[in-house]
């Protein structure tokens, strides 16, 4: 396999889908990140990686991305961003929807395609096309629809049940719970036990320690990272801080940009730090 570039389309207007809000639909947060973030992260994990990833719209600033492990552009939302984007000298492009940040699992499957092949969601949109040289040019001439590409002649179509597109309030709230589902599995591999995982919130950003316990109801938020055999007791918020290793928090406790030494306890109710950073 070629290189590959990667081509994340933010291209919808603030207020145009059914979220109701000022804020562009990419801006909105997630785990932590920005919902476009999201999209670039599952291009970036992909393997092999491709040679560079560029945004295309959306309002979004490069250091967005600043943690993403890969070369990553931010274009202005032109006709002639889109082109140098998706019609590179060489090799393919995988283009993705920025509005479909669950699809990363199901991506893996198109880069194994020698053909051009669509990725389409359970709800019936176009989440990611991958694409050769015609269908980017055609990608291109119509600003970017993915849906346009159904009609190129023998296009695949690879169905991904469970992806979906951002367009309203419960699709938002759908794609946290499966991006939080994917923060505390990977968590629950490296040795954290949640007692209730489905009522958690963690961001990616959390760092979290073997033998820990996280009990229901507890916000894990920013670069918070909590140290081994701690026990986070039920409906704590903590955030941008560090817990030691041996700690127990009682519940109820508010933790806010500061530190808890090892083998502290945090009586119920107890509140440290600041709301500022």
């Amino acid at each position: 396999m070629g290189p590959w570039t990667g081509v994340v389309l933010a291209l919808a207007e603030p207020g145009s889908d059914g979220l109701r809000s000022r804020l562009s639909t990419y801006l909105h947060p997630l785990a932590g990140r920005p919902l476009a973030w999201h999209a670039v992260s599952c291009l970036a994990a992909l393997r092999p990686a491709p040679a560079r990833i560029v945004v295309v719209g959306g309002e979004l600033a490069i250091e967005l991305f600043g943690d993403i492990d890969c070369v990553v552009d931010v274009l202005p939302a032109t006709e002639a961003a889109l082109g140098g984007a998706v019609l590179p000298a060489e090799g393919r492009v995988l283009v993705v929807d920025a509005a479909a940040p669950t699809a990363g699992p199901a991506l893996d499957r198109l880069l194994k395609r020698p053909d051009d092949v669509l990725l389409e969601g359970g709800d019936g949109a176009v989440l990611a096309a991958w694409i050769g040289p015609e269908g980017a040019e055609r990608l291109v001439a119509r600003g970017g629809d993915l849906s346009v590409l159904r009609a190129l002649s023998g296009i695949a179509v690879v169905p991904d049940p469970a992806g979906f597109v951002v367009r309203d309030r419960a699709s938002l709230a759908r794609a946290g719970g499966a991006i939080r589902d994917r923060v505390v599995h990977r968590l629950m591999n490296e040795g954290v036990t949640f007692l209730l995982p489905q009522t958690v919130l963690v961001d990616v950003g959390v760092v979290i320690g073997r033998d820990s316990v996280i009990y229901p109801g507890c916000v894990l938020e920013g670069q918070t990272v909590v140290g081994d055999e701690t026990v986070i007791g039920p409906c704590c918020r903590i955030v941008s801080s560090r817990v030691g290793s041996g700690v127990e928090l009682r519940g109820f406790n508010y933790v806010s940009h500061t530190a808890i030494r090892n083998r502290a306890i945090l009586e119920s109710h107890a509140r440290r730090g600041f709301d500022d950073e």
